[in-house]
């Protein structure tokens, strides 16, 4: 009877609890988002929410409320917004919005919640022209004209005197500077072209380049950021404005890290590019020698692999270390790891050659070059993966030890080169006959720093007696080779173009 109380006790409580827990749950997760336009409280069927860390706001009730109408069309899924002087044309899950005529690029797309469209609150700010701004304490998205001056005292403390409109027009940018006490920036040039283009290399895949009329002649006069939730990479170029001719434009190269060029006049004296991104990178950027051309490199996609796209496949193995590396022994001298690690690679080689693959060493003699010369190698050439050979250890150096086991490193993150680990892991278990420590991640600065999948594979702990047993036996050696290379075939065949 005791027992039986207690469990429905505890029942009851689990039932409780997860009640409890289910409607803070619900509180924490909450989307509910004010509005605020133009320093009034704006209520909407459809409130402004937070999807996948993008802010949404309601299309027509933010346009009326700053005097626009919105129009629908249901036959072409179609809003239209005539504000101002501006017609802004959106279709619904379609990333390119027209505004007077010219395409401009949404973060997101405009969508449908409980039937009223939704757009993201950054295409407002950056395209229309508008201040947003997102007050965290009270969960609210402020949208302000930029074009209407804030209310302030006199110079003197005394009220402002009424201005007609015919004497406001007479005040100059320069009087108006000495109200303010502040200098009207100098525009001193303008953007007059943006071009993408394919690249020639993995290193360089895509080239934005932006025509300026007039040089820039430092780093600081071209500030960049990187931006996410979506990824972007931006340039800001100081006192300079966009000329009328010049728009964004969409980019579509599946090997390609970009999507879409935007560019504004950010404000009255500053232009921004925003390259849309599929995944976050830090592309080179570099200013020409006479200051009027600002090109933006990419790197290849990470996630596009093609091995055949120049009919050909390259593997480089990378052999660890080198004779006059410190330690690196085990604790009876019999086996040096720059000397196994060279085994294992040549014997890798010869085989991979059987199969068709050409195959690249980082180092051919006893020396130890540096790591990023390792990288150069790979960088540098046509290489489709990269494989860093190694033994592994545990101890001082002088005492044989317990730890044991094969394992193998990628760089987190790297989606292919998880793969081409797997691949290489599947290939040598069970059959190696030791033990499996698994695939593993780590910033290890040849794997960081190549340009392709790239693994790092310790085969065994030359500090354990029996596996330093193993590891100097040349069968044992071939046997490792053999079933490294059966993984990275394995992994290559995985893509058709391969087979």
């Amino acid at each position: 009877m005791t027992k039986q109380f207690n469990l429905a006790a505890v029942v009851l409580f689990i039932a409780l609890f997860c009640t409890v827990m289910g409607k803070t749950a619900d509180a924490a997760v909450s989307t509910d988002v004010n509005l605020v336009i133009n320093n009034e409280q704006v209520s909407a069927d459809v409130m402004p929410f937070i999807e996948q860390g993008r802010t949404l706001v309601p299309a027509r009730a933010v346009f009326e409320a700053l005097g626009g109408t919105v129009k629908w069309d249901p036959d072409t899924y179609t809003v239209t917004i005539e504000h101002e002087a501006s017609t802004v044309i959106l279709k619904i899950n379609d990333t390119v919005a027209a505004v007077d005529g010219d395409n401009k690029i949404l973060d997101v797309p405009a969508a449908i919640k409980n039937g009223r469209t939704v757009i993201p609150v950054r295409f407002v700010a950056e395209e229309l022209g508008y201040l947003v701004e997102w007050v965290d304490t009270t969960r609210t998205v402020t949208i302000t004209s930029q074009k209407e001056p804030e209310e302030s005292p006199g110079i003197t403390g005394e009220e402002n005197p009424e201005i007609t409109d015919e004497e406001s027009s007479k005040i100059t940018d320069e009087e108006s500077s000495e109200v303010t006490g502040e200098e009207i920036p100098e525009i001193t040039g303008l953007v007059t072209e943006v071009s993408v283009e394919e690249g020639t290399s993995r290193m360089e895949n895509t080239i934005v380049t932006v025509q300026l009329s007039e040089p820039l002649k430092t780093p600081e006069e071209y500030p960049t950021m990187i931006l996410t939730s979506p990824d972007r990479f931006v340039v800001d170029i100081k006192d300079s404005r966009v000329d009328t001719e010049v728009t964004g434009t969409t980019y579509d190269q599946k090997n390609s890290p970009l999507t879409a060029i935007r560019i504004a006049d950010y404000n009255e004296n500053m232009v921004r590019v925003v390259c849309d991104l599929k995944e976050a990178t830090t592309p080179s950027v570099n200013l020409s020698e006479d200051g009027k051309t600002i090109t933006i490199i990419f790197r290849r996609l990470s996630t596009y692999f093609d091995p055949m796209e120049d009919g050909k496949l390259v593997v480089v193995l990378d052999p660890g270390h080198g004779e006059s590396t410190a330690g690196k022994r085990s604790p009876d001298g019999s086996i040096r790891e720059y000397a196994f690690n060279r085994d294992v690679a040549q014997k890798m080689k010869d085989l991979l050659e059987d199969e068709g693959i050409e195959v690249l060493l980082t180092v051919e003699d006893n020396s130890d070059p540096s790591l990023a010369s390792r990288c150069e190698t790979a960088n540098n050439s046509d290489a489709d993966i990269f494989v860093s050979i190694h033994g592994n250890a545990f101890g001082n150096g002088r005492d044989w030890t317990s730890p044991s086991g094969w394992e193998i490193y990628h760089y987190h993150g790297c989606v292919l080169s998880n793969q081409l680990a797997k691949s290489i892991s599947k290939a040598n278990f069970p059959r190696i006959g030791i033990l499996n420590r698994g695939i593993k991640t780590a910033n290890f600065y040849v794997i960081k720093n190549t340009y392709m999948p790239a693994v790092l594979i310790e085969h065994g702990f030359y500090t354990n007696k029996e596996e330093g047993e193993l590891m100097k036996s040349d069968e044992w050696q071939e046997q490792a080779a053999q079933y490294d290379v059966e993984g990275i075939m394995n992994f290559l065949k995985s893509f058709p173009e391969t087979e």
